[in-house]
């Protein structure tokens, strides 16, 4: 337990050190803050438009940070020493792909909150997107970190991964504007979210430690 607590805390730090924590944070902020720029200032629009326009950025925030998450790993041979320490691999991606959730993902759940008021979004309706993004961003990231690890020996391979993850995003963004936006398939959408990223969790770490030792042979 202490191995893992002490490694999930050196990723955090890492992956504070690196760009994509506040690129991801700084795109989903000015995306928010442009939209009504681009829509105009109707009211009810951007109060419609609002959940769904955020999960957009949101998912674009996510893929943002996964530019050579873990090439740099790989390439250096850090794999390998955790290899020999007492945690199994899949672990260790676990614990990678929850630092990286916590650093890039994170905070979007924060900048909902007053990027929805902006967009006219009410009390209820921005509560249930930030709460929606809690629920549904754990699988974008750990979906785009699986990713990640599977191109992770390819020169270059951030475009690949990008072109790869947007169709796994697929459900997330549509369960997770859904259950913002309310209404009688709130609850509905809110359980099909929940399922998606329990499986992301219960999958990816699996799938990710596989392809990195694949990729270290």
């Amino acid at each position: 337990m202490n191995a893992s607590f002490t490694l999930l805390r050196q990723e955090i730090r890492l992956r504070l050190r690196g760009s994509a924590g506040p690129a991801a944070l700084g795109l989903f902020i000015l995306a928010g803050a442009l939209a009504p720029l681009s829509l105009g200032t109707n009211d009810d629009l951007l109060a419609t438009v609002a959940p769904g326009l955020l999960w957009i950025f949101a998912c674009l925030a996510a893929l943002l940070g996964l530019e050579g998450l873990f090439q740099d790993d790989l390439s250096e041979g850090r794999f390998a020493v955790l290899r020999l320490t007492s945690l199994p691999l899949w672990l260790v991606m676990l614990l990678m792909m929850l630092a990286y959730w916590i650093v890039v993902c994170a905070p979007v759940l924060i900048a909902a909150i007053p990027i929805g008021f902006l967009l006219g979004a009410d009390i209820s309706t921005t509560l249930r997107l930030s709460l929606s993004l809690g629920v549904g961003t754990p699988a974008l990231a750990f979906i785009g970190a699986c990713l990640a690890a599977i191109c992770a020996g390819l020169p270059r391979g951030t475009g690949l991964v990008i072109f790869l993850a947007l169709p796994f995003f697929a459900p997330a963004l549509i369960f997770g504007a859904r259950a913002a936006t309310g209404g009688d398939d709130m609850i509905a959408a809110f359980m099909f979210l929940s399922a998606f990223s329990l499986i992301a969790l219960a999958t990816c770490p699996f799938i990710a430690a596989a392809a990195i030792r694949q990729n270290m042979e």
